[in-house]
């Protein structure tokens, strides 16, 4: 192991591994050639199987690679040596020592493939979990036009409600202060100033004084009469 290869961290051995896995499975999973359509069916010959009688012999290729196309050529190798070895006993689609029709033997290759599919895709998805993401890229720039305008949205909100708490205030403190004005108005009438100006009261005072004087001089002033006084 070099230096180099000591320095990488664990997720990136990882993911040079899963790399050259998908690399593999990739180049598996390609689809058959007409190349190797003639292999399969001339492995299949050689061990024995006929070619089914229905098929024209000039246009055996044509058709089985018609049928084939898209077919992974891993599927079709994978098939045909089980073919050979007779490990489809139990589908009563294949008979024995006969070369499957194309379209039976398509999907024989295409069921042989499944499990490369799966292991790819599974190793596609470590692929994405273990690959670290910029966190500037994780927000599309639609949404963060977005969030612009519902935080815009909610600036305005509050400061139109908070203009309007303001007014009302503003209103109350008005009405608050007319309400004071005019109950200084109402007890401020004569009657009542007049009963605390000073020299009503000085002569209140002395009415009084007086009263006193003419009660005490003159024991026979009643009662009533001076309180009329």
């Amino acid at each position: 192991m070099t230096y180099s290869e000591m320095m990488i961290s664990p997720a990136e051995a990882r993911l040079s591994t899963l790399g050259r896995e998908i690399t593999a499975l990739t180049e598996r999973l390609a689809c058959v050639s007409e190349a190797a359509v003639l292999r399969s069916l001339d492995a299949m010959q050689t061990a024995g199987m006929t070619m089914p009688p229905t098929i024209e012999p000039r246009k055996i290729v044509a058709v089985y690679h018609y049928a084939l196309s898209g077919v992974p050529a891993s599927g079709l190798s994978a098939a045909t040596q089980k073919l050979i070895r007779g490990d489809y006993a139990a589908n009563p689609n294949v008979l024995l020592g006969t070369i499957p029709k194309p379209p039976v033997l398509a999907a024989l290759a295409k069921a042989e493939a499944l499990g490369l599919r799966a292991d790819l895709a599974r190793k596609r998805e470590m692929v994405a979990a273990l690959t670290p993401r910029p966190a500037d890229d994780r927000r599309s720039s639609a949404s963060r036009i977005r969030v612009r305008a519902l935080v815009e949205g909610f600036r305005q909100a509050h400061a139109a409600a908070k203009a309007g708490r303001d007014g009302v205030s503003a209103d109350a403190r008005a009405q608050g202060a007319n309400i004071a004005a005019d109950r200084g108005a109402v007890d401020g009438r004569p009657d009542h100033a007049a009963a605390h100006t000073p020299a009503v009261a000085n002569a209140f005072s002395g009415l009084a004084a007086a009263g006193v004087e003419r009660a005490n001089l003159n024991p026979a002033i009643s009662r009533e009469a001076f309180h009329a006084v």
